[in-house]
């Protein structure tokens, strides 16, 4: 499958009227192709209405964080989130629980099945506000991890993650990534 999201072109820095250019290239994003979208609906509608509505509030989601991020910076988005963190012994109850994994999950199906890309800020803008709705108290992470890439020695990786407490609601695996603001264990 070719990549999804086209090669960004900038001119190379031997002057404006230099013809060279650098290619920057942002990791492939694996996305659905509509023709398979459009096969899935039936399933979507077998599963049931509430996943349906889910998926559906997903993608919404999705659309409006990806363009409060391209008209806002992050500080106005407020990340790093500099207010005191809550607790990290929160834990959701049964209720708020279930709606952590339902939010998860249609978070989730609908990143590779709409036509723009949805990064993990993206996402994590995303879930953050859906989980507002319910009053559940989440917190944007960014961190790096350093990772041998492309020949690169070490390549920094950086990546956003959404955590309620010690639940990490969008950003899968991130036991290899440092937190920004986390304090080094000595």
């Amino acid at each position: 499958m070719p990549n999804p999201a086209p090669d960004l072109v900038a001119p190379d820095s031997k002057g404006p009227n230099s013809t060279a250019t650098t290619r920057l290239e942002r990791p492939a994003q694996v996305k659905v192709p509509l023709a398979h979208v459009l096969h899935e609906l039936p399933a979507l509608a077998a599963a049931g209405p509430v996943r349906a509505l889910d998926i559906a509030r997903a993608a919404a989601e999705l659309a409006f964080a990806r363009v409060l991020l391209a008209r806002k910076t992050v500080r106005q988005l407020g990340i790093p989130d500099l207010t005191p963190a809550p607790s990290p012994s929160f834990q959701p109850d049964q209720q708020q629980q279930a709606q952590l994994d339902r939010i998860a999950k249609a978070i989730a199906i609908a990143v590779p099945r709409v036509p723009w890309r949805s990064d993990c800020l993206v996402q994590c803008l995303a879930a953050r506000r859906w989980l507002a709705t319910f009053g559940i108290p989440a917190r944007i992470q960014i961190g790096m991890k350093r990772e041998p890439r492309d020949g690169c020695k070490d390549a920094l990786l950086a990546h956003a993650w959404l955590a309620v407490g010690d639940i990490v609601v969008t950003g899968g695996d991130v036991s290899d990534f440092a937190a920004f603001g986390d304090r080094a264990q000595t």
